[in-house]
């Protein structure tokens, strides 16, 4: 039996449809990510799954007997904030149990002989249940597991100690997590679970994740976590989800070789249509009239099918791209040669000391990530840079020259009372036509554009400011976190426009998809110092800790364009004898070759084209279809 099964699930918001008719079922063993874009309604499919919200219609079921361990995006930790850690991770329980089972065996001792054989008894009997509670509760080894999850996410045993409300959220959240961790459950759902965790406690996370036998249903934006863990993909829009199997790369390139397809199979039916009706002209001047009409009868149906085929990629778009905004910025007229540098920098809170003779050197152009756990200093750094923190010691400049812009992780807005359009047109003079066209390039459409700034979500905020810093001249950025609160297609979007710009990028982020895409010098903070890598996170990753386990660090997608024009010559050996990757392979260039030949009918077609070169055509279309259908076969 599915340890989670979700059938038939329909919800709607305000007369809109959010969930239609999801189905979805979680095996033992399995680890299933749901993704799409923010509002797509994957928070409230996990708590339609959790009980913890009605659908409209539709039926939840979970396996009996199993123990359920949930993550909410939000800071629940516990009932009130009074508590400290080890209360929360049962630790001081299991503590009081064993000092309870110490002070009895001190009394059992201490009486000897002397206690007379009624009283043992019942002082036995009492040791005996405290005990089977003690084991049942992993008392031999729970502050062996405790420690064990509290190092993996990056916490220090004192926390179990701390009261709750002097911990940081992010700490809180790692608190949530290794409680949920603890608890030993069958099935985890997981909203976001790599929130609030620096790289080293999402990289053991992932481990913990890989190892685990239960299934596990989770929502995540993070594609290196998702091509780390998710064994298979459920992407929900516009309240249809379609389930894939593999990571979040192989669901990229499965989209990619279906859309391939279907643009193919669109092709051949209006080459098709536009043969047919070639035909019945040649039909209609000889006086064929039965002849004719037949073949029209053929063309009304092609164009059915066609229309279909149409409308089925309208409806799933979201299946063969991904509408991001779409962004650009200005070009650089001038690229420094220094950005910014230090050297021997040492700064200090109370005792902790964060740099301690702290030395790099930044050049125009560099794309630089700047990553290091929670609290090691890398905001700190970035405000000492930009000047807003003058308290070190030691040389740090931000060179006098460089125009920069700087989005910083909590993102402010001067006025909330402004909307998102009168902010843009404040910002450069232009018609509100061209704003609104601007402003749909970041996923702002329709009357979004009068939305409050104040009543903006996260990711709308994000998106805005980052709308308002293509309107600068700038020829540094400086991001604190950029990816936070966006959705893939927008992370996608911003990525490729950042990608795009030709001056220097100083990044702070967790997110290990852009430092590996994004970013072309590490800067890791370490000990009071500062690393210098130069290249990008897998470069960085292969130096300091040698190559992946699992090989590379991360598959990468291949692109649409499958039927390589690389491909070499056709193979003899016999099908049969052939694994499927080389029977695909075969069937691509014998593919390639014929439809070259097709290309080179195609550009030679008039008025006085005889009818067998029509009948020469048709001959190979009907190949390449019987081919691409195979090829689809191998793919699906």
């Amino acid at each position: 039996m599915s340890l989670l099964a979700l059938e038939n699930i329909m919800k709607e918001y305000r007369n809109q449809l959010v969930l239609n008719d999801v189905n979805l079922r979680i095996e033992r063993g399995e680890r299933l990510a749901l993704v799409g874009p923010n509002g797509a309604g994957k928070t409230t499919l996990l708590k339609i799954a959790m009980g913890l919200e009605e659908s409209d219609r539709g039926r939840v079921t979970i396996a009996r007997g199993i123990k359920v361990g949930y993550l909410s995006q939000e800071l629940e930790v516990v009932e009130s904030t009074a508590k400290r850690s080890g209360e929360v991770l049962h630790y001081e329980k299991v503590y009081q149990l064993e000092k309870k089972l110490r002070e009895m065996e001190k009394q059992m001792e201490e009486e000897g002989t002397k206690a007379n054989a009624a009283s043992h008894k019942i002082l036995m009997a009492k040791y005996s249940k405290l005990l089977l509670r003690y084991e049942a509760m992993d008392g031999y080894i729970i502050e062996t597991k405790i420690k064990k999850i509290l190092l993996g996410l990056g916490l220090r045993q004192e926390t179990l100690s701390t009261p709750l409300d002097k911990l940081s959220g992010g700490e809180r959240m790692r608190v949530t997590v290794a409680k949920m961790l603890l608890e030993e459950p069958d099935l985890l759902i997981l909203d976001e679970p790599t929130n609030h965790l620096d790289i080293d406690a999402i990289e053991w996370f992932e481990g913990f994740l890989k190892k685990f036998q239960g299934g596990i249903l989770f929502v995540s934006h993070d594609r290196y976590f998702l091509n780390k863990v998710a064994t298979r993909i459920a992407e929900l829009e516009k309240g249809s989800i379609c389930v894939r199997s593999g990571n979040y790369a192989n669901y990229i390139e499965h989209k990619n070789q279906l859309s391939h397809f279907v643009l193919k199979e669109q092709k051949r039916l209006k080459w098709t249509i536009r043969n047919t009706h070639e035909k019945v002209q040649g039909f209609k001047s000889k006086g064929k009239v039965k002849a004719s009409k037949s073949k029209e009868k053929e063309i009304e149906k092609l164009k059915r099918e066609l229309a279909i085929s149409l409308n089925e990629r309208k409806k799933q778009e979201h299946l063969y791209k991904a509408d991001g905004p779409k962004i650009s910025f200005k070009k650089i007229k001038h690229l420094s040669k220094d950005i910014a540098w230090a050297d021997n920098l040492r700064k200090s809170f109370g005792d902790v000391a964060l740099f301690s003779g702290a030395s790099f050197h930044i050049r125009g152009g560099e794309r630089v990530g700047i990553i290091g756990p929670n609290g090691c200093g890398k905001s700190t750094l970035i405000n000492m840079l930009l000047g807003k923190d003058k308290e070190y010691e030691g040389f740090l400049r931000l060179g006098e020259w460089v125009r920069y812009s700087y989005m910083g992780q909590e993102v402010l807005f001067q006025n909330g009372d402004m909307t998102i359009l009168q902010l843009i047109l404040s910002k450069k003079e232009m018609r509100e036509k061209g704003a609104k066209e601007y402003l749909a390039g970041f996923q702002f459409y329709g009357d979004e554009v009068d939305k409050r700034i104040k009543v903006l979500s996260g990711g709308e905020r994000v998106r805005l400011y980052l709308a308002c810093m293509m309107l600068e001249n700038a020829d540094c950025l400086i991001l604190d976190e950029p990816t936070n609160h966006l959705d893939m297609q927008a992370r996608d979007a911003v990525e490729k426009a950042l990608k795009e710009f030709k001056g220097t990028i100083i990044t702070i982020t967790h997110d290990r998809y852009y430092l590996t895409h994004c970013v072309s010098k590490i800067l890791e903070i370490e000990g009071g110092g500062i690393n210098t890598y130069e290249g990008n996170y897998d470069f960085y990753k292969e130096t300091k800790y040698g190559s992946d386990e699992d090989g590379t660090e991360e598959k990468k997608a291949v692109t649409s364009k499958t039927l390589s024009k690389k491909a070499s010559s056709k193979r003899h050996s016999s099908a049969e004898a052939l694994s499927p990757q080389r029977t695909r392979q075969e069937i691509e260039e014998e593919i390639i070759i014929l439809e070259d030949k097709m290309k080179a009918i195609e550009t030679s077609l008039n008025k006085s084209t005889p009818s067998e070169t029509y009948e020469e055509y048709n001959r190979l279309l009907k190949k390449v279809e019987d081919l691409y259908s195979k090829w689809h076969d191998l793919i699906i």
